[in-house]
């Protein structure tokens, strides 16, 4: 029983070293491609090297995949790292019937929607189908009924029905925590300006108090300045005290002469 648990473990890596290994080859192959390429079953007489970075067999397998899918082609490398990140860590995937559906399903509505959107695309002189033959299949077969808004209303349908179905997406979910996000940023802005407001209602108010001080004080907020002025005899000095906008002039009393009793 170890020994079969052992092996299955050890195969159930295996794949997915293979799928990672594909994947990366797959992906490669789609962004190098090369129109100019020589390809099994689609040019004959054509022996130049490939310029696609996987040689003779990325060239084959981008070219397959771009007539077949078009670009949601790229898709393809996407899921199968993830099936194989899966596999490598031996984890069992739920209803996997479904999601494997839903993954097809997917691919197909997006190429369908590359088709009703982009229509033929043009790469390095080349015209193919920017959804492939299965976009192309689908798309005509919506429009017959539908015509093209109508077909791109369901395709996209489609798409949201696929996402739910290859995924544990929620779109309910998603709303909800994208709302609570908006609410809590739309009320600490409100917090920020209304604190903002106040601050802006305290400093107008400290103005018009400073303002009124200024006012009153006769226009000058400064300490008190000394001025001396010219003497008034030898033993007496007149000094004037600028306070409050008055000019008064202090005079320093005399002592007063004692009174003799009689």
């Amino acid at each position: 029983m170890a020994t079969t648990s052992t092996l299955s473990r050890r195969t159930s890596e295996f794949a997915g070293v293979a799928l990672f290994a594909i994947s990366l080859i797959w992906l490669i192959a789609l962004v190098t491609h090369e129109p100019a390429d020589p390809v099994w079953f689609f040019t004959a007489g054509d022996s130049h090297p490939a310029a696609n970075f996987v040689g003779l067999v990325g060239a084959f397998i981008s070219e397959v995949s771009l007539q077949v899918l078009g670009y949601a082609s790229f898709l393809v490398p996407a899921v199968a790292a993830v099936a194989g990140w899966s596999l490598f860590w031996c984890r069992t995937m739920d209803s996997a019937y479904t999601k494997s559906f839903g993954a097809g399903m997917f691919l197909g509505c997006l190429s369908a929607l590359f088709e009703l959107i982009v229509g033929n695309a043009e790469v390095n002189g080349r015209t193919f189908r920017a959804g492939g033959y299965i976009g192309e299949w689908i798309a005509d077969a919506c429009t017959a009924y539908l015509n093209r808004p109508g077909a791109i209303i369901v395709v996209l349908t489609l798409l949201a029905l696929s996402v739910i179905m290859a995924t544990q997406f929620s779109f309910g979910r998603t709303f909800a925590a994208l709302f609570e996000a908006f609410t809590a940023t739309g009320s600490r802005l409100i917090t920020q300006f209304q604190s903002w407001r106040e601050e802006r209602r305290r400093e107008a108010e400290r103005r018009e108090v400073i303002a009124k001080h200024t006012r009153r004080n006769g226009g000058t907020a400064a300490a008190a300045a000394e001025v001396v002025c010219w003497p008034v005899s030898s033993a007496k000095m007149v000094t004037f005290h600028w306070r409050s906008a008055k000019t008064t002039p202090q005079v320093r009393p005399e002592t007063p002469a004692p009174i003799m009793a009689a």
